[in-house]
């Protein structure tokens, strides 16, 4: 048996993350889930990378989840959109405190979506590389191959001592334009079940990820964050309907 579990706010993470369960036969969960056991033989994380460090969610997720079977064959694959370096090495931390080791790890360039400051650099060709490396990723998965990967540096502390997440005030520097509708996506698009929809607005809950899922995902792009996202291109995964997005970070 095997499960993989995937966070993902734009469709990147959870396209790669399909394309390796089709290929290994595996269950699919969202880390929005509640499910906090698994005895599985094959065990997968597939997540994007976020100030060189994890999701908040994913890193608690992984320290929540009980793995009852210590000879698994546990690979992660985080996807990005520009520089990356030990992170794996944080999942393989994270592991080590379970009595297991990380046993494959791949990092996959993918669409650069923080639009907050990069550009979303979504071609064609572009487009084509991505498709490679996954399929690349999902070959060395199938045949069970292992690989060695970074350790987590001081620099990814520096990184990630800047990431909007860990601020108090995240929340607050969301603004919602008149062009918003009350349509609820970005409710069921956020993948930390932060936002509620009140009085036809969405409002935030404390909970923010700074995924950027909500602002991605907004169909008059009319939520934005402090000011740096007005204008900016929009970028969802082309191969990830928003209604299969929305209902995958829907699940319990």
């Amino acid at each position: 048996m095997a499960t993989i579990y995937c966070f993902s706010s734009t469709g990147n993470s959870l396209y790669t993350a399909k394309k390796i369960s089709e290929a290994i036969s595996s269950e699919l969960i969202s880390m929005t889930s509640d499910v906090r056991k698994c005895d599985d033989d094959v065990i997968g994380f597939v997540f994007p990378c976020y100030y060189w460090d994890l999701p908040l969610r994913v890193e608690n997720f992984i320290n929540e989840l009980e793995i009852t079977n210590k000879n698994a064959y546990v690979f992660a694959v985080i996807t990005f959109g520009s520089v990356i370096m030990g992170v794996m090495g944080r999942v393989n931390t994270l592991l080590h405190k379970k009595g297991m080791k990380l046993s494959y790890g791949k990092k996959i360039k993918s669409v650069e979506n923080y639009n907050l400051s990069l550009k979303v650099n979504d071609t064609p060709e572009f487009q084509k590389i991505v498709e490679q490396n996954i399929n690349g990723t999902v070959s060395e998965i199938k045949e069970h191959k292992t690989n060695s990967f970074g350790i987590y540096t001081f620099a990814n502390l520096i990184a990630r001592s800047f990431f909007p997440a860990l601020k108090s005030d995240c929340d607050s520097k969301f603004t919602i334009s008149g062009s918003c509708t009350g349509c609820g996506i970005c409710e069921k698009v956020c993948p930390a079940n932060n936002i509620v929809i009140k009085d036809g607005k969405p409002t935030f809950s404390g909970k923010c990820e700074h995924c950027l899922g909500c602002i991605h995902a907004c169909p008059k792009q009319a939520v934005n964050w402090n000011g740096k996202t007005e204008g900016k291109q929009r970028y969802l995964n082309p191969y990830i309907k928003l209604q299969e997005l929305m209902d995958f970070n829907s699940q319990q």
